[in-house]
């Protein structure tokens, strides 16, 4: 189980980007850029100004969710310069060789689109956190990434990386950790595709302060959905008794527990029962102002 904290949704965050354009295969017909695919994506989001996203501004090649201190996570991105320009709102900088990253606040955080314009932009990009000290990456069974904090809670979670050619055909693409940071590797060069290719990191964070996030594991799951169908009294404490209070973050949670899934009962039962069919695990938001469970969904274990 991992548990963490988060200011306000559980992330997911848009990034996306202006590149050159695909040379088009006859003078009458035109390019394809970016831009243009960028519409075309379903998994791209719209942005959203600053102060409706938990994500800052760009700054020095870095974008940071949440507030700043030790509740925040920085992650600096693969780019030449460090200004970046705004684009339907999204901060847009040049990567290296032909390549083009963007960021795009949305509602819920931040997701990092990197643009891949011909044959010759890299096929590794590496996403540091070298600015969030005691945060660690690591590998998830669904290809994705925890950004687990020193006192192991989740500070944060990587979706699994997607990537799509100009035609909409999948193109390779993993995550690797090495030496505390995140590399996608987008394998855009192992079969014919069409540029401009779309790769996509897209992050969840939890804050430390008014919210905590919890991933039940798939045997954990399958316990809460029995509890849940004997009684609602079985359903709470068993779910409940599964959040270890090891830390401050189990702790304010275990704390609105009872009265947040009593509140959400019925919903979150077939939530449990959704995954248990499915053999997947849950994850959990529960807001600890105002005590809700703001988040709930299947999620792959």
């Amino acid at each position: 189980m991992h548990i963490a904290t988060r200011t306000v949704a559980v992330l997911a965050a848009t990034v996306a980007l202006t590149a050159a354009a695909l040379p088009a295969t006859h003078a009458d017909e035109p390019a394809v850029t970016v831009r243009d695919r960028l519409g075309q994506i379903a998994q791209v989001d719209e942005a959203v100004p600053i102060s409706k996203s938990p994500t800052s501004a760009v700054k020095a090649g870095r974008v940071t969710l949440g507030a700043s201190g030790s509740t925040a996570i920085a992650v600096d991105l693969p780019v030449t310069r460090t200004k970046a320009k705004k684009s339907d709102g999204r901060y847009v900088l040049p990567g290296r060789g032909d390549a083009t990253v963007a960021v795009a606040p949305t509602t819920t955080g931040t997701q990092i689109l990197v643009g891949l314009d011909s044959a010759e932009a890299p096929t590794s990009y590496r996403f540091g956190l070298g600015s969030t000290p005691g945060v660690r990456p690591e590998l998830t069974p669904d290809g994705g990434v925890d950004l687990v904090a020193g006192d192991g809670t989740l500070a944060a979670q990587v979706e699994a990386p997607w990537a799509v050619d100009a035609e909409g055909r999948r193109v390779p693409t993993r995550y690797e950790v090495r030496e505390g940071a995140i590399t996608q590797i987008v394998d855009h060069r192992a079969g014919e595709f069409a540029y401009p290719i779309v790769a996509d990191p897209k992050l969840k964070f939890c804050d430390f302060k008014t919210a905590v996030c919890v991933k039940f594991s798939k045997k954990e799951t399958k316990k809460i959905h029995n509890a849940m169908f004997v009684s609602v009294g079985a359903g709470i404490s068993t779910l409940c008794g599964q959040i270890p209070a090891k830390n401050p973050a189990g702790i304010a949670v275990r704390a609105v527990c009872a009265a947040a899934v009593a509140a959400y009962f019925y919903k979150l039962r077939g939530v449990f029962k959704k995954a248990k069919k499915q053999g997947k695990c849950v994850e959990l938001k529960f807001r600890i102002v105002a005590v809700a469970i703001v988040g709930g969904k299947v999620v792959k274990c």
